[in-house]
């Protein structure tokens, strides 16, 4: 069922997904050989999606624009060079700023879902957020119905980790209850469904059936019919 020609490239089951790409050695090593691998979802024009695992090691980084990760498996302590410091395990969402920097010490291969979108950095967003255990969040924020309903009455709820105020990337957990609707993406989008059940289908025909762990892109301008079965819970990140 995983699919990345489709006209939304996903990856089903992605905590197990192992068809991976050699992506080498980490580069700026501070201590051990951490060794990449992963998976594109898309890349180009500034921005990059898929799935990232990283053996163990340390090295330095600094990132050169908008980041989410969703820390799917392995442990990690982010340590940024203005102090902060961010312990990463499995569940862990988190939105690295760009110009971000700092030290990334791999503690147990990590499984990572993410977008990357190319973007400067900015004076008021310097400090990373993080969003834990997303499965457990009880308390969000009503957002109300669908608007474009077909069937039944779809309402949306969740929780904004970031969000830029020029809207230049926005990133949280979204849900949304059964129903049956048109959907029009009017940004790129990069969602990991954590929980629930829905069918997208293209209006070129094409279908994406989405269960939990389905990591997706749906590009800019992807336009057709979402059927949600039971309602679905994601992380995401929108450009």
């Amino acid at each position: 069922m995983t699919n990345l020609a489709s006209s939304a490239p996903h990856i089903h089951g992605a905590a197990l997904f192992d068809d991976l790409a050699n992506w080498g050695a980490q580069p700026n090593a501070v201590s051990g050989a951490s060794h990449s691998s992963g998976r594109l979802l898309t890349k180009g024009e500034g921005l990059e999606t898929g799935l990232w695992i990283c053996t163990p090691g340390t090295w330095s980084l600094s990132i050169p624009g908008d980041e989410f990760c969703h820390f799917i498996a392995g442990r990690a302590r982010y340590a940024g060079d203005d102090g902060s410091v961010i312990d990463v395990g499995p569940g862990t969402c988190v939105a690295f700023p760009a110009g971000w920097s700092g030290t990334a010490d791999v503690l147990e291969t990590l499984r990572n879902a993410y977008m990357f979108t190319a973007t400067e950095p900015t004076e008021d967003f310097t400090t990373a957020k993080v969003l834990s255990d997303p499965l457990s969040i009880t308390e969000t924020v009503d957002w109300g119905v669908i608007p474009t309903m077909i069937e039944g009455e779809s309402r949306v709820f969740g929780v904004l980790l970031d969000r830029r105020p020029d809207r230049r990337s926005e990133t949280g957990m979204w849900c949304c209850t059964p129903g049956v609707w048109d959907c029009h993406v009017t940004s790129d989008e990069f969602c990991h469904f954590l929980d629930g059940r829905c069918t997208y289908v293209h209006e070129s025909g094409d279908v994406i059936e989405v269960t939990p762990d389905t990591a997706a892109f749906f590009p800019k301008d992807w336009k057709g019919v979402c059927t949600v079965h039971e309602t679905i819970r994601k992380v995401y990140m929108i450009r």
